[in-house]
């Protein structure tokens, strides 16, 4: 645990940006994490080709992987006009693996700064709320959801610092929080066209 403890006052010291001013630093994590839209998606996993092993036991082989994956859009893209994603990006940002004090300063940023979407409602719920890909605090950072149509209610535990839902079609929900409720879980959602 000592060299632990060492090696975080090294890289803190030692940092060209952890010796900034957290301001500064803070102002270089929004011109690197927010990239517009993170559209997440699920593929299935393609098989083509059967075979057997030496046992005699008959295996597919995989001739696309599947999985969960996301791509950057722009902030404002309706990720269900384009074509099924061709290209594969699995991380966020390698900010967060660099050292702990970038990750303790970084780990929400991706999710707050940044407009979510996912490629359809059942994906979203097996992401978030079957599957839990995301720990409780990045789903909770999450503001701003572009959706095809209003949440069910089942969302409503899991998102509960979604402030704006962009729904496709031109419905803009803003919630509205009561000030006297300071885990803003009564709300009101103000309804405009964007």
């Amino acid at each position: 645990m000592l060299i632990d403890l060492n090696r975080w006052d090294l890289n803190r010291l030692d940092s060209p940006l952890l010796r900034l001013p957290p301001e500064l630093r803070n102002q270089i994590y929004e011109l690197v994490l927010e990239v517009g839209q993170i559209n997440v998606c699920f593929k299935k996993f393609e098989h083509w080709k059967a075979r057997t092993h030496t046992n005699g036991q008959r295996y597919y082989e995989t001739a696309t992987p599947g999985g969960f994956f996301c791509r950057v859009l722009d902030r404002d893209q309706n990720p269900w006009s384009l074509p099924p994603a061709s290209q594969y990006q699995r991380g966020m940002t390698l900010l967060s693996s660099v050292c702990r004090m970038l990750y303790k300063e970084t780990a929400l940023l991706p999710y707050s700064l940044n407009v979510w979407s996912f490629d359809s409602l059942s994906t979203m719920e097996r992401y978030i709320l079957k599957e839990k890909r995301l720990p409780r605090p990045q789903v909770r950072a999450i503001r701003v959801l572009y959706t095809k149509a209003v949440l069910p209610d089942r969302f409503d535990r899991s998102l509960v610092g979604l402030d704006v839902m962009l729904v496709q079609g031109g419905l803009r929900l803003t919630k509205v929080v009561d000030p006297h409720d300071p885990e803003r879980r009564a709300k009101t959602w103000d309804i405009s066209r964007w």
